[in-house]
Order: C-alpha cells, then structure tokens, then sequence
C-alpha cells in the first residue's frame, strides 16, 4: 500500500484486503472454492495473464510480486504493483468477457485461478461476502486514484521517490533488492531510462539513498517523502 495511505489524514481508511474477503465465505463456499481454484507458479518475467484473454477466472495473489499494465495507443502503462493476499484487475474483471489488461511477474509468483462461474455465485448467494468484497474493491480503486494522480502531478524525482517508497512498503524495509531492472523502473513511473538512471544517481549522491547495484537503502525517508509530496 503506498505510503501514505497509512499517513494520519482527515478521513478513516480502513483497506480491508483479499484474504480478509475470502475469510468471509463459509465453511461449504470455502471447500467449493478449493475444488474449482488451480494454482501455478510464475517466474520473474513470464507473463501470467495477456490482455485479449477470455476472463474466465478470478485470480488471487499468493506470493510473490505482480506488475498490471493497461494499453493506451499502443502504449504500455503500469497501473499497479500488486503485493500477496490481493485479487488481480478484481475491478475491472466483471466489466467484460476478456481481460482488459496485462499481467507479468516481476518475482517467484504463485497465483490461484478461481473459476469466474463460481466465484459469482458466492457474491450471488452470501450477501455478506458480496458487501465485503465492494468494500475491498473501493479500496483498491481508492489507492489507485491516489497512484495514478500522485504520478502524474509529478516531476521525475517526486515519481521515482514515490517508486522507492512504495517498494518499502511492499518490502516493509528501508533495505530492499530493486525486483525491476532501471528500464523497467522507467516504464512504472513514465520517463526514460536515462533520467531514472540519473535521479537514482543524483539521489545517492545527496545521501537519500544508498544504491549498491540492485540493492536500495532508504537513508532520509522525509527527505522522500517531502520530494514525493512536492516534486
């Protein structure tokens, strides 16, 4: 969850997760869901789920780390880092008959395909669960609203610093190894290879961070937090 959803604000936000809806389903819905959910594993850089495909599973994150790219002319655009015990694409996977966007794994990744059938006749058949899962939805699209409007107010520092500490989050660690290579880390945030390369640079010659290949050290967190919040 990035950073600042966890920051005091003027509004209660309480994200209730995946694992947390599911926790809602019956004993019997549970055993149902477990005859009809496949599980496979994913290495870093394979593509889980291609956009065109016929949506015809659920799919929730067990481990590992997952990146959700949408196409706009032509162009690649990632909209989410997605971290254990979430659903993949959950709001926009009831809106058509193929998925509207792109899945890849970015590490070791263990996905759970649940059957789309199934799974709508639990939100059909137990209120309860239904009412949780719009909850968990509105969350999801609450952070991305956040992301994608963080994101495109700023500069590259302000993006590439919101990357960092996003990453810490996912990571729950100022000390963490970059899972994306430096094009990659371009693409996320919009710019070029070039210019994240540099403001990698530019910031572990300032001393905010400590750069060691692939391996980050977060040494001046508000001084990324007041670049995220200003840049």
């Amino acid at each position: 969850m990035p950073y600042f959803l966890n920051k005091k604000s003027h509004f209660d936000y309480e994200f209730l997760n995946a694992k947390e809806c599911l926790n809602i389903l019956t004993e019997d819905e549970k055993n149902e869901l477990v005859k009809h959910k496949t599980d496979i594993v994913f290495e870093a850089g394979e593509t889980i789920i291609k956009r065109g495909l016929l949506a015809n599973s659920i799919l929730y994150l067990n481990e590992g780390l997952v990146k959700l790219d949408f196409i706009n002319n032509d162009k690649p655009s990632t909209l989410s880092l997605i971290k254990p015990h979430s659903f993949i694409g959950i709001i926009c996977c009831f809106a058509f008959k193929k998925y509207d966007f792109t899945v890849t794994a970015i590490e070791k990744t263990k996905i759970s395909f649940i059957d789309m059938d199934v799974f709508e006749n639990f939100i059909k058949s137990n209120g309860e669960f239904a009412f949780h899962l719009i909850k968990h939805m509105s969350g999801v699209t609450n952070i991305l609203f956040h992301r994608i409007t963080t994101l495109s107010q700023n500069n590259i520092d302000g993006a590439l610093s919101f990357l960092l500490l996003d990453f810490a989050k996912i990571y729950n660690s100022n000390k963490y190894t970059l899972p994306v290579s430096r094009i990659e880390i371009a693409n996320i945030i919009g710019y070029s290879k070039e210019s994240a390369i540099n403001t990698l640079s530019k910031f572990n010659k300032e001393g905010i961070i400590k750069v060691t290949g692939k391996k980050i050290e977060l040494l001046d967190v508000e001084k990324l937090e007041q670049i995220c919040k200003t840049g």
